[in-house]
């Protein structure tokens, strides 16, 4: 069965993520990983060599399976509300030594991992470019990346937007997006910012394109076209932000544009202070390729959005 797992460092924000996501994991009827990784504090260096102490991971080790587990079982207790005869998640736990980062391509060579869950740890998106190697994560991370901004809880998904640039590979996205919208009939709004110098009858024709490919390969009928005019990348998607309404927003990360653009911005903080939606980030095949190493399977690169809804 497909598995949400969720990234925690047992703070309040991380634990709220964890609650968003067992609700999501109900909804999407999937199971949940708890993950966490510590760090063991080095020692002196000896003959300029630094070493650890079997006794501290042991500790460590300990403390952080005490603590998955005492957080899976404030989430089991707040999936006992739920009608009898609804879908409950299996709740798993795993801990391992040493920064997340290197872990992350041993996490995504599970082809039953869906997502990945984590918690900002300040109020909005802007959190994003703070600490806990999280800009990395979603560089480097062959998996779409979901981030539950502080004291979001889960609403029963109606709207979905996805900020497109409507390249042919956004086409794997909108069907993997299916799969969040089908169980309760969300719409998905396709978004679309028009750079003010691209000409107008060029955007026409990729727009045309683009919507026809949408009809004819996606089998859902509750997707929606909505314009962004004439704006730069930065200013659209704080329009996105602040006026269209929906339940989950949604991105590409894609190489020197949306987020990185964003990250870079003088007027990112501000923007997300503004901002408290639960922001999806899907990774583009050009960032797969840079983060995967050559131990992942063969084809993974090519299914991996595909994969997620199979």
């Amino acid at each position: 069965m497909k598995t949400i797992t969720v990234l925690t460092d047992f703070s309040a924000n991380a634990e709220n993520a964890a609650r968003y996501a067992v609700r999501l994991a109900q909804h999407l009827q999937t199971n949940l990983t708890l993950y966490n990784s510590f760090l063991v504090p080095m020692a002196e260096p000896l003959g300029g060599q630094v070493y650890w102490s079997m006794e501290d991971y042991n500790i460590l080790q300990k403390d952080s399976e005490e603590q998955l587990r005492a957080l899976g079982a404030r989430l089991e207790e707040e999936l006992s509300t739920l009608p009898i005869n609804a879908f409950r998640p299996v709740i798993d736990f795993k801990c391992q030594e040493g920064p997340l980062y290197r872990y992350i391509n041993r996490l995504s060579a599970d082809r039953d991992l869906m997502l990945l869950v984590m918690g900002t740890h300040r109020k909005g998106l802007g959190s994003i470019i703070m600490g806990n190697h999280m800009r990395e994560i979603i560089g480097a991370v062959p998996l779409p990346v979901l981030i539950i901004p502080e004291n979001q809880t889960f609403k029963k998904l109606d709207k979905l937007v996805f900020a497109t640039d409507m390249e042919d590979s956004d086409l794997e996205v909108i069907q993997a997006l299916t799969a969040f919208a089908k169980p309760s009939h969300a719409e998905i709004t396709l978004a679309h910012i028009q750079h003010p110098d691209t000409p107008e009858n060029d955007t026409k024709k990729l727009v045309t394109s683009f919507l026809e490919d949408v009809a004819n390969k996606i089998n859902y009928p509750k997707i929606y076209y909505r314009a962004v005019e004439h704006a730069p990348v930065k200013t659209g998607l704080k329009w996105l932000a602040e006026n269209v309404t929906c339940n989950l927003f949604v991105m590409v990360h894609r190489h020197k544009t949306f987020l990185e653009q964003l990250f870079n911005l003088s007027n990112t903080q501000k923007m997300a202070a503004n901002t408290n939606l639960p922001l999806l980030i899907f990774p583009c095949a050009e960032n797969i390729a840079m983060g995967l190493n050559a131990n992942l399977e063969t084809g993974y690169q090519e299914n991996i959005i595909a994969a997620a809804i199979s």
